[in-house]
């Protein structure tokens, strides 16, 4: 939907989209849905030249009615639109206002910008979970498990082990799926090879 003469903006689409996600994310949680993730890549991406409190706001009146009845978690990546990024690729802009997000855990992306402003991942921590992207889904190189093992130990440098997760960084819709096979394996093998040195 573009802006029309109904909706004069992004922000006026936003919120008369807003009830009707609230009631998806309901139903959801209503059918027993224990785990949801609202995955929002416009506010990672505009969060630079946008107003943060805004889209905080936004964010958590479309979430306020699940927020504590399931483990919530948002994914803030800065796009992948054809394999590549939309957004200007920076997660300082984002703070402080998105540590007030209403959410358990934060999905952060972090491979394709080869870890720049890894240390904002302590201020994240501070507040919530924190799932870290140290899978490439936009690069056909196929990180090797060390190459998943040195991530995650850098990761833990900032993310407390009980608090951190692993992922891809985005969906891997864009990524063949060669690529996204071996690369999912070898993030899983890194990830229980960490889990078994911290035992």
């Amino acid at each position: 939907m573009l802006p029309n003469e109904r909706y004069k903006d992004r922000y006026a689409i936003a919120e008369a989209l807003l009830p009707f996600v609230k009631k998806e994310l309901e139903d959801l949680v209503a059918a027993g849905c224990k785990e949801i993730t609202v995955d929002e890549p416009s506010m990672s991406c505009y969060a630079y030249r946008e107003d943060t409190k805004r889209f905080v706001s936004i964010f958590n009146r479309t979430v306020g009615s699940i927020y504590g009845k399931c483990r919530l978690s948002t994914h803030l990546c800065f796009g992948n639109f054809k394999g590549r990024p939309v957004g200007f690729r920076s997660l300082a802009p984002m703070l402080p206002d998105f540590l007030d997000l209403k959410v358990d855990e934060v999905h952060v992306e972090m491979a394709n910008r080869e870890f720049a402003e890894i240390e904002l991942l302590k201020v994240f921590a501070e507040r919530m979970d924190v799932a870290v992207g140290i899978i490439d889904v936009k690069n056909y190189y196929v990180e090797s498990v060390d190459d998943v093992v040195q991530r995650i130990n850098n990761c833990l440098r900032y993310v407390p082990a009980a608090k951190l997760a692993v992922a891809p960084d985005c969906g891997l819709s864009q990524t063949a799926r060669w690529a996204s096979r071996q690369k999912l394996i070898n993030m899983v093998k890194g990830a229980r090879k960490v889990r078994e040195s911290l035992s």
